[in-house]
């Protein structure tokens, strides 16, 4: 057979080889979930991939835009697609043919007629090679085409964790910033306590000098001061580490971070969320669970491929001879073409414990990617419930606030007039202490609870295009950026 003829053959088996073998992926069933049963109202509230924008402080954003340049965590998932990106090459590489040019010089001598009893002497002389060398391996059965499936999905799902981590860093960053802005708030306000009670103090203290009130009133008055006087390192201290852990997630050293809007003026957009379906199309915990599950179901189809016969083609083409100038002689010329065909016959159930290994690591992933799904699910729920209900805290926080300053004013009139003892002011201050520092915790727990619900809903990716699918494979791979 001429090497035209073989050449139009092997693209005739490998035209026929356009199934592959093994299951095709189908998604698992997941709950036919309608709606959350915290029912807010249809919100695309992720609307926006950039939600960290939706929060109106150009400080913040700031800090957001650092973080996902400079955190490592960030790098390294970037990192780890460039590595799955070339596997998926690799993988690829196995559609073509594998082409080789060596070259080879050697000086030689072997002795006439060596190995019989006629030798004598030695012929010396020099030999030159120049080969190109072809091998392909026909893909009948999609062997190489179900890893390369495989191969892409771990590049998609390197990709969505990408996704995960930058999420995830965002949410990070904004809820750090809504606790260093609340406990700034705190400081102060217990920074204007403790001046009102040091002034109060020294009245207190000039009014026991002229006898007019008796050194309980005074041991009562010295406790207020105290008390807001010890309220005030536990804070700085909480600052600092909020700082310093904010710095990390920046990428830089510890240190003092920018500050914006006071805790007061940071205005949460309202609780909602789109329908429950969409969470399987954005969040990148569901999405990367998908794609483990895809490769796993690759990797079946390739195992059971396994079971049926390799055929290879090869080829070599070059020259032989004696003299460099030689090898462009059409008379040094040599060529070669062939196919070979292997059919494991027995291979002490080798074969058969792949396939076996990879069904159950199918059916692992199938099953992972139900329970991600649930899971995703339940962290929604869990958001709009705490949306909702931090809301309803705050709100009744800043009422017992308004309600304590009447109470804590009146208090204080009624022993100015001789009506109540000192004890009722203190009683009446501390709780307004209190009640104004759970006032600002209770503004926190919105803006975090904002935060993790904005990463419950997947944070606002856009929907990845659905790939074009030929061939058994998924599409090309995925172009990244942020």
């Amino acid at each position: 057979m001429s090497a035209r003829a073989w050449m139009l053959a092997a693209c005739a088996v490998a035209t026929l080889g356009g199934c592959a073998i093994g299951p095709n992926y189908q998604r698992p069933q997941t709950p036919d979930v309608a709606q959350y049963r915290l029912d807010t109202g249809a919100l695309a509230i992720a609307a926006d991939s950039d939600w960290w924008n939706q929060f109106n402080d150009p400080a913040l954003n700031a800090l957001v835009d650092a973080a996902l340049a400079g955190n490592y965590d960030v790098r390294i998932a970037a990192a780890r697609i460039d590595e799955f990106r070339g596997q998926l090459m690799v993988a690829r590489s196995g559609f073509f043919p594998q082409l080789n040019l060596s070259a080879a010089a050697a000086r030689q001598s072997i002795g006439r007629l060596s190995g019989t009893q006629f030798a004598s002497g030695t012929v010396t002389g020099n030999s030159y090679q120049l080969l190109a060398n072809a091998s392909w391996e026909l893909d009948l059965w999609g062997r190489i085409r179900r890893q390369a499936e495989a191969a892409e999905a771990s590049l998609w799902n390197a990709e969505y964790a990408r996704r995960g981590v930058v999420l995830s860093l965002a949410a990070s960053v904004v809820q750090g910033y809504a606790t260093l802005r609340g406990l700034d708030a705190q400081l102060d306000v217990a920074q204007q306590t403790l001046a009102s009670r040091a002034s109060g103090l020294d009245i207190f203290r000039q009014r026991y000098e002229g006898g007019v009130i008796s050194q309980l009133e005074l041991a009562q008055a010295e406790n207020d001061y105290y008390v807001a006087e010890g309220s005030i390192p536990p804070l700085r201290t909480a600052i600092a580490q909020t700082e310093n852990a904010l710095s990390v997630l920046l990428g830089r050293p510890p240190g003092p971070i920018e500050r914006g809007k006071p805790i007061g003026e940071l205005q949460a957009p309202p609780v909602g969320a789109d329908l429950p379906a969409a969470l399987l199309s954005r969040r990148p915990d569901v999405l990367q669970a998908e794609q483990t599950a895809i490769a796993a179901n690759a990797q079946l189809g390739a195992a059971q491929a396994l079971y049926l016969p390799a055929v290879n083609l090869s080829g070599l083409f070059g020259a032989v001879a004696a003299s460099p100038a030689a090898l462009w002689d059409s008379a040094s010329r040599v060529w070669a073409f062939g196919a070979g065909l292997t059919q494991p016959i027995f291979q002490g159930g080798a074969i058969r414990g792949q396939v076996q290994s990879a069904s159950a690591q199918r059916e692992q992933a199938m099953l992972a990617y139900q329970g991600t799904v649930l899971a995703a699910l339940a962290d929604v729920n869990s958001a709009l419930a705490n949306g909702v209900e931090t809301r309803t805290r705050l709100g009744s926080l800043r009422r017992q606030e308004q309600s304590l300053f009447i109470y804590a004013d009146q208090a204080f009139a009624r022993y100015e007039g001789g009506y109540s003892s000192y004890l009722e002011v203190t009683n009446a201050r501390e709780k307004l202490f209190d009640a104004q520092l759970a006032a600002i915790q209770g503004q926190v727990d919105v803006l975090t609870g904002t935060a993790a619900l904005y990463k419950s809903l997947g944070g606002g990716w856009p929907a990845v295009p659905e790939p074009v699918r030929g061939a058994g494979m998924q599409g090309d791979a995925p172009v990244l950026t942020r």
